[in-house]
């Protein structure tokens, strides 16, 4: 046998048979009694095989065996779902669909009854410190504060933060008042007061993620504009909040002439350290027309935040690293928080053009004034990360 298969290997030249490879391998996976291919049972074996396969119909390994006892517990859920429609009320009915329907169809769209559309909570709770939970079911109202203790309780927070500035602590009564603020439907400028003054000490603690649901909540509560973003919280409150309170989105509140200013600001800056062209550009707008209402007179400190933040903007635009850091010094109100977050982008620029400019050598006292570092040792460390090569001055001969 041998020598005949080495006969015919010769007489092929040696080339291996394909087509025998391929019927053997065929052969192989040929499936056995058991509906399991000889192939996977040798690799896998018996263990690692789901032999016992319990449908009804072919080709199915997942469906359940319609027996009498799987048919009775089907009836028994189906009848449990029937007295449940049986026992709620349709007032009850609307009034927990309301949320639901609004957030699908939108406000116009929601049909409900009028019981469900004046449906409010007003809370009966007392204490000034509440500890933020999320919520997952219908607030309860004895677990709300009302707004003479929401406004009790955010002077108490205030005194606090400036006494002993606990950040951890202040961030998480501000969101609980705001969470007692959204689901009671609350509405006047105690509600701009509370987003404004919590915006302020993320804005000192350089949370810029919660600081822009606030500044958002604000823009939507004062213009009725929120660029779409919401932050999960803010959304899962609003959907416990009364219908007729979401449905009247026509009622819009009024900031300061200081407020607006101030917070105006912000936005633009906020645009540029997210470098959000879109946002940008309309804010830029906003910021030029809260200007020109409030007069060119440059003497006027009611649109100084507007106007420091368009000069920050045409600084960073133009890479004039100079009037950035001379804008840094003079920022009004919070807005130096906002250019922090800007300064390693100028740093890194402005380096590359002093390098161009100066060549073939330049002092590190010049970075440090230009660059505004605190010292020559952070002024070091900053030319070793972005690659500069120190050379020693050779000290000049004395005349005498």
């Amino acid at each position: 046998m041998k020598n005949q298969k080495s006969k015919k290997r010769k007489q092929s030249g040696g080339e291996p048979d394909f087509l025998g490879m391929a019927l053997s391998a065929s052969r192989k996976r040929k499936p056995n009694e058991d509906g399991v291919p000889t192939l996977f049972k040798e690799d896998v074996g018996d263990a690692g095989l789901k032999t016992k396969r319990d449908s009804t119909r072919e080709g199915s390994n997942f469906d359940i065996r319609l027996t009498k006892e799987e048919k009775r517990r089907r009836k028994e859920r189906q009848m449990r779902f029937t007295s449940c429609d049986a026992d709620t009320n349709d007032d009850t009915l609307d009034a927990l669909s309301a949320p639901l329907k609004s957030s699908r169809k939108g406000s116009k769209h929601a049909k409900t009854k009028k019981s469900s559309t004046s449906l409010s909570i007003v809370g009966t709770c007392q204490n000034l410190e509440k500890p933020y939970l999320r919520l997952t079911t219908f607030p309860n109202p004895a677990q709300v504060r009302p707004l003479e203790v929401l406004i009790r309780a955010l002077k108490h927070i205030k005194c606090r933060y400036i006494q002993s500035e606990d950040f951890e602590w202040s961030n998480e009564q501000l969101k609980s008042v705001r969470q007692d603020i959204t689901v009671q439907g609350i509405k006047n400028n105690f509600v701009l007061d509370v987003y404004e003054t919590h915006a302020r000490i993320l804005l000192e603690n350089g949370d810029l993620n919660e600081y822009n649901q606030c500044q958002t909540m604000i823009r939507t509560l004062t213009t009725g504009f929120n660029g779409g973003t919401m932050d999960e919280d803010s959304a899962n409150n609003n959907k416990f909040a009364p219908q007729h309170d979401r449905d009247d989105a026509t009622i819009l509140l009024k900031q300061c002439d200081i407020s607006a200013d101030e917070f105006g600001g912000y936005r633009l800056l906020y645009a540029l350290v997210q470098n959000s062209k879109t946002d940008l550009t309309r804010e830029l707008v906003h910021a030029r027309s809260m200007i020109r209402r409030q007069g060119d007179n440059d003497s006027s400190n009611k649109s100084c935040s507007c106007r420091h933040a368009v000069l920050v903007v045409k600084a960073v635009t133009d890479h004039d690293y100079h009037s950035f850091f001379r804008l840094y010094k003079s920022a009004p109100y919070l807005s130096a928080y906002l250019m922090d977050f800007l300064v390693k982008r100028v740093r890194a620029c402005a380096f590359e053009r002093i390098i161009a400019a100066y060549r073939p050598t330049i002092s590190i006292e010049h970075f440090r004034e230009t660059l505004l570092f605190k010292d020559l040792e952070e002024t070091r460390e900053f030319l070793q990360h972005s690659g500069a090569v120190f050379v020693e001055e050779p000290r000049e001969a004395s005349f005498w």
